[in-house]
């Protein structure tokens, strides 16, 4: 299991199994976020909201929503949108560190190449 939750608490989120790698991207909009990314299918995440619904950010090829809390403005996730529907990556960065400290961290070259780079 792997857990998560924005700063304030307003956005919390349980998935059924702790990945066996992450994924730091060096894209123009990961970068900035800071975020580590869990990938799960969406049956795989419950997504709970206490009271204000998380905001979207779509940019680019529109394949992804990133999502946010419009309270404490951290970005907890990203959702798929029509070409990638049954895909939910959930930040890491948002988790307590003893559930994800052991994990691999993979590179992925968001930037350029759309490779792994390790």
């Amino acid at each position: 299991m792997l857990s998560a939750s924005c700063h304030c608490g307003n956005i919390s989120i349980i998935a059924s199994h702790t990945p066996e790698t992450v994924t730091s991207c060096n894209c123009s909009l990961c970068r900035r976020y800071g975020a580590i990314w869990a990938y799960f299918k969406t049956a795989e995440v419950n997504i709970a909201v206490k009271s204000e619904q998380p905001r979207a950010y779509i940019w680019g090829d529109e394949i992804i929503n990133f999502m946010c809390c419009p309270i404490c403005g951290c970005v907890t996730h990203y959702t798929g949108r029509e070409k990638a529907p049954d895909r939910v990556a959930v930040n890491t960065r948002m988790s307590p560190l003893d559930e994800v400290a052991d994990i691999p961290i993979r590179h992925f070259d968001g930037a350029d190449t759309w490779e792994y780079l390790d």
